[in-house]
């Protein structure tokens, strides 16, 4: 079984009614990707790429879990309601093996698990400063 030790990329998609809206690319060695806001109405299609010397990656994994990792597959949320969102969040491990999560699910109805959710405004709130110094 896969921990979180052995993550070295993670990677965060949202597309919502077919648009990406979010792309998030953060690895152990520094690297950074960020493109859009994660909003509905995301203007921001540039794709900034760079490197950090903060450790914005350790912060990251640092909201999932062990116990989360025994999840990793595809949702489809059932009653979906508004606009299409589509969530990706994909895990690359030290032994090349990549796996993550895939969620379904409408804009004005249930989203993924709670944790999902704090785990992707985790990101966001964390990659934000050097987005925006971008």
């Amino acid at each position: 079984m896969q921990k979180v030790s052995d993550i070295n990329i993670l990677s965060i998609t949202l597309e919502i009614d077919g648009k990406r809206s979010l792309f998030i690319l953060l690895a152990k060695d520094g690297s950074i990707n960020r493109l859009g806001t994660g909003t509905i109405d995301n203007k921001e299609n540039d794709l900034f790429i760079g490197t950090n010397e903060e450790q914005l990656f350790d912060h990251a994994i640092s909201y999932i879990s062990d116990d989360m990792l025994q999840y990793m597959g595809s949702y489809d949320i059932p009653d979906q309601k508004g606009a299409p969102c589509r969530l990706s969040i994909g895990l690359q491990f030290n032994d090349g093996e990549e796996n993550g999560f895939d969620f379904s699910y409408g804009s004005e109805s249930e989203g993924p698990a709670d944790e999902i959710s704090e785990l992707l405004i985790a990101v966001v709130q964390i990659t934000e400063p050097w987005y925006r110094s971008q």
